[in-house]
């Protein structure tokens, strides 16, 4: 159990890709959603983004995203991250890209962030089956 401050989340938000100004480092997010349409399950999606804008953090945090299939509660994949937060009032901007990740059936999912193993926020998508014109 950590004694640090937990991390207050702002935004969490699925989409296609995150581009970032070198210049500027703004981050632009392109394409958001939350359903993927597919004419077949299992099926796998390119390439997805989830950003996630974080505060109220106070030192390093060990930190994961996972992807969580609803009906089994079963783990589809996942990534890790450490964060440093420099002072409570700092916003932390983080974005974790998933390639090809795998989807077993049309239904309900879910991302789950973690900080010290702690559930932070959850965002919920749904995968469809897309009807053919």
């Amino acid at each position: 159990m950590s004694n640090k401050p937990d991390l207050i989340p702002l935004a969490m938000i699925i989409c296609d890709s995150v581009i970032e100004d070198k210049m500027t480092s703004k981050k632009s997010l392109i394409g958001l959603f939350d359903n993927i349409n597919s004419s077949k399950a299992p099926c796998a999606h390119p390439r997805l983004n989830v950003f996630l804008v974080l505060t109220e953090g106070n030192g390093e945090y060990d930190c994961s995203l996972k992807c969580i299939h609803e009906d089994t509660d079963r783990a589809l994949g996942g990534l890790n991250a450490r964060i440093n937060c420099k002072n409570p009032q700092e916003k932390i901007e983080l974005n974790f890209e998933f390639r090809g990740l795998r989807f077993p059936e049309f239904g309900n999912y879910r991302f789950d962030f973690y900080c010290h193993d702690n559930l932070i926020i959850s965002r919920k998508f749904l995968l469809r089956e897309a009807k053919a014109i």
